[in-house]
């Protein structure tokens, strides 16, 4: 099955609920609003539900096409000094990790120059560490290494960490961990992840480290500045 095929059944299997819901609401306040059967703050209550799932419904064919432009983006590459790189996802760690103890390390040289798309790299890190936000109990590790002719974006977390079954259907659209069971997370995260590594030359691995945390890997191919 294709991408386009894939996006189409995760996407229809997602609007089953919301779709379910507003069918269930309309069909009652047009059942019971001519009978006199509802007060005004009912009849409010019912509407607000109603409102609720038509801007989910708005969510997900908002991320529909955004996948679909992920498929088609352009990776256009600038020489970055691998420090730059580190401060600006240093930076973006600390924005988001407020309320959480976190650790960024690396043993790469910090003066080599990479030949990458900078913006693809941070979007895939800023998915990766908001998904390990979402789980992690109270730390999160990061490791920024590089291996041959990729750069190795490593984000774990000490949270519940993913199910055996769930590690191989994570990366997927739509897709929640068997645990996950908030409404407001539509699942896209690591699927994003995935195909931006994959336009970038690379691929996701998706683990749980020693103690039983999440472990995610964004393997990125890069290129040095001698070798464009």
């Amino acid at each position: 099955m294709d991408s386009v095929a894939i996006f189409c059944a995760y996407f229809s299997h997602d609007l089953r609920t919301p779709l379910t819901i507003l069918k269930g609401h309309t069909t009652m306040l047009l059942s019971f609003i001519p009978k006199g059967l509802v007060s005004q703050q009912e009849v409010l209550d019912e509407l607000s539900t109603v409102r609720n799932n038509v801007e989910r419904l708005e969510k997900y064919v908002s991320a529909m096409t955004n996948l679909y432009r992920l498929e088609d983006i352009e990776i256009e590459k600038e020489n970055i000094n691998f420090d730059f790189l580190l401060k600006t996802l240093s930076n973006t760690t600390e924005m988001l990790c407020s309320d959480i103890e976190y650790t960024i390390k690396t043993n790469c040289n910090k003066q080599q120059t990479l030949f990458i798309n900078l913006e693809i790299i941070i979007q895939i890190y800023e998915n990766l560490l908001s998904n390990s936000i979402r789980y992690a109990k109270s730390m999160i590790a990061i490791d920024v290494n590089k291996q041959e002719d990729f750069l190795l974006i490593t984000v774990s977390d000490d949270g519940c960490g993913f199910k055996s079954t769930d590690i191989e259907r994570v990366t997927l659209p739509f897709y929640k961990p068997s645990q996950d069971t908030t409404s407001e997370h539509l699942g896209l995260g690591l699927n994003i992840c995935k195909i931006l590594c994959e336009r970038h030359g690379g691929t996701i691995k998706i683990s749980n480290n020693h103690k039983g945390g999440a472990c995610v890997t964004a393997c990125i191919k890069i290129a040095y500045v001698d070798e464009k």
